[in-house]
């Protein structure tokens, strides 16, 4: 059997090109990263300024920050976004530090 080339090509093409548009695992806003950059100062006008989250979100959508379906960010969306980069710094913190800690196994096959 043979097949066609171009015609494989083609629809391949046409299928990568479908992945691409698809919203998934794509920057939709920026937001995430714009708060990522910033969480420390972020954190510090709430903790020392006394901002609310609701604020600091309305500070951030005059900046032209959205969500990913394009609506200013909400102060209920900016907590859950530096909740979850929290944990995403905190487990690398946690990768890290057991990539660089020996083993239990190694010390207890050295005895």
């Amino acid at each position: 059997m043979s097949i066609d080339l171009e015609r494989l090509r083609d629809y391949v093409k046409s299928l990568k090109a479908e992945r691409q548009d698809s919203p998934i695992g794509k920057v939709k806003s920026g937001a995430t990263e714009i708060i990522r950059k910033n969480r420390q100062e972020l954190e510090r006008m709430h903790r020392e300024d006394g901002a609310t989250w609701t604020e600091i979100a309305a500070g951030l959508a005059a900046q032209g920050v959205t969500q990913g379906d394009g609506e200013p960010i909400t102060g209920r969306r900016l907590t859950a976004l530096m909740h979850n980069i929290r944990v995403q710094e905190e487990r690398l913190r946690n990768k890290q530090k057991s990539a660089s800690s020996p083993s239990d196994d190694r010390a207890s096959d050295e005895s």
